[in-house]
C-alpha cells in the first residue's frame, strides 16, 4: 500500500533520527507500554514496521500479522519477516508467528480478529473514500482491539516545506498517492467520532520536528498520531460486534514460525545460582587488562557443575594471553567492591532466555543477600570477593 520511504521528508537531512525511525520507535514504545503480545499491521506494505518489531527488545510479542492489497510488495514483506541464520543461533525467549495476508483493508476477515493491537501507520491518507469511511467501523467496531495506533501526516506542518506551497491554490501533498492530508483538527474530529461510537478513549501525539526548530510547535509535529484505548463497552456496542459474522476472504500468503528457547524452565533457585556464577565470572574478568576480550563465551556455559574456569585462564606460553594489571603482584581474591552495569549481565543471551523478562531479572537480583549484592541505579555493586583460579603472573609476554 505504500513505499517504505514514500515521504520525501523522511530523511535525516530534515529530521534526526529520520522521521520513519521516530515513528517506529513511537510505536514500539506504545507496544511496550501496553504490554502487547499480538499485533496486526493494517496496510503493512513491505513489512517495515512488522520487521522492526521482530527483535525481542523488552517486549513479549508472540504473534503478528500483516495485510496489504499489493501482492508484489508482500513478496518483500515475507522476505523481511523470514527468520535469519542468527535467529537460529540466538534463540528468542518466546515463540513468534507471523501471518502475511493479501487483501483489502476495507473488507473484514475473521482471522484478523483477536489481536491486542492494530497498527496503521501512514496508510489512511492513501486509501479511497469508501475504505476510509468504514475504517473505524471495521477496526474498532469489528476487530475490537485493546489499542489502535493510527499515524498520518499533519498538513499544518507542510508550511515548513516551501516546495509544497501550503496554504496556496498551488499547494501539493507530500506524496503523489496521498488522497488527503489532514490538519490536527480534522484528524481529531475523525478519531473522536469513531472512538465515541465504539467505546474508546483517545490520546494524541506528535512525531518529528525539523532540525533547529525543536521549540517551534505552533504548527504541531510533522506526523500526528492517535492511540485509541478500549474502555468498557456499552451493551449496544457489544451487540453490534457480536452480530457480525466474518468470513475469510483474504489470501494467506505465508505463515512464518520463529525458533525459540523451549527447554524445560529452570526453578527460581537454579536461575539465581546461574546469576551468581555469571557475576563471579564478571568480577574475575576485572583482573585482566582487556575485560572486553575476556576469553569466555558466557552463552556456552550451561552446566556450572562441570565448568572449569582454570581452562579459560591464559598460560605463560600463551602469546595471546590477558594479564593481571600489576604483573608483580599476587591476587588471591577479586577486589571488592566491584561495580558494573546491569546490562553486562542482562546482555548475556543465556540470562535473557532463562529470566525471560528484565523485570524478573531485576527481581531475582534484588532477592540476593544484601551484604553481598546491591542494585544502585542501573549498576550492580558486588561487595564480596571471589577466590581466583590463577593466583599470580610472574612476567609479561608479548
Amino acid at each position: 500500500m505504500r513505499i517504505i520511504e514514500e515521504d520525501l521528508y523522511n530523511c535525516s537531512e530534515f529530521f534526526c533520527p529520520p522521521l520513519w525511525r521516530q515513528r517506529r520507535n513511537f510505536i514500539l514504545d506504545v507496544v511496550n507500554r501496553f504490554k502487547i503480545e499480538t499485533i496486526l499491521d493494517y496496510g503493512c506494505g513491505e513489512a517495515a514496521v512488522l520487521s522492526f518489531m521482530i527483535p525481542p527488545f523488552e517486549n513479549k510479542i508472540i504473534k503478528m500479522a500483516g495485510i496489504d492489497i499489493d501482492e508484489n510488495v508482500l513478496v518483500e514483506a515475507i522476505e523481511r519477516c523470514t527468520p535469519w541464520k542468527t535467529d537460529f543461533e540466538q534463540l528468542r525467549p518466546y515463540p513468534l508467528s507471523i501471518d502475511i495476508f493479501q487483501g483489502s483493508i476495507g473488507i473484514p476477515d475473521g482471522r484478523l480478529k483477536g489481536y491486542q493491537a492494530i497498527i496503521c501507520t501512514e496508510v489512511i491518507e492513501h486509501v479511497q473514500p469508501d475504505v476510509l469511511n468504514s475504517f473505524l467501523d471495521l477496526t474498532l467496531g469489528i476487530y475490537d482491539p485493546e489499542i489502535l495506533i493510527v499515524t498520518t501526516p499533519n498538513a499544518e506542518y507542510n508550511v515548513n516545506f516551501p516546495d509544497l506551497k501550503y496554504g496556496t491554490m498551488e499547494s501539493i501533498f507530500r506524496h503523489d498517492d496521498h488522497k488527503f492530508e489532514w490538519t490536527r483538527k480534522e484528524f481529531q474530529t475523525w478519531c473522536e467520532k469513531g472512538a465515541t461510537k465504539y467505546g474508546y478513549k483517545t490520546e494524541y501525539h506528535g512525531i518529528g520536528l525539523l532540525h533547529g526548530k525543536y521549540n517551534e510547535l505552533e504548527n504541531g509535529y510533522c506526523t500526528q498520531a492517535c492511540i485509541f484505548i478500549r474502555e468498557a463497552k456499552s451493551k449496544i456496542v457489544l451487540n453490534i460486534v457480536k452480530e457480525i459474522s466474518l468470513g475469510q476472504p483474504h489470501k494467506l500468503l505465508k505463515h512464518i514460525e520463529f525458533p525459540y528457547y523451549d527447554e524445560p524452565p529452570l526453578t527460581k533457585d537454579q536461575i539465581i545460582e546461574e546469576l551468581k556464577n555469571y557475576i563471579q565470572i564478571l568480577c574475575e574478568a576485572e583482573n585482566y587488562d582487556n575485560n572486553d576480550m575476556f576469553p569466555i563465551d558466557f552463552n556456552l556455559i550451561t552446566d556450572w557443575n562441570t565448568f572449569d574456569l582454570s581452562k579459560h585462564i591464559p598460560t605463560e606460553n600463551d602469546t595471546t594471553a590477558y594479564y593481571i594489571n600489576d604483573c608483580s603482584a599476587t591476587y588471591d581474591y577479586t577486589a571488592a567492591p566491584i561495580i558494573f552495569p546491569l546490562s553486562s549481565l542482562w546482555n548475556i543471551h543465556r540470562i535473557q532466555l532463562t529470566c525471560k523478562t528484565r523485570e524478573y531479572f531485576i527481581e531475582l537480583l534484588s532477592s540476593l543477600d544484601a551484604k553481598d549484592y546491591e542494585i544502585k541505579n542501573d549498576n550492580l555493586c558486588v561487595y564480596k570477593s571471589f577466590k581466583l583460579e590463577k593466583a599470580s603472573v610472574e612476567e609479561d609476554y608479548y
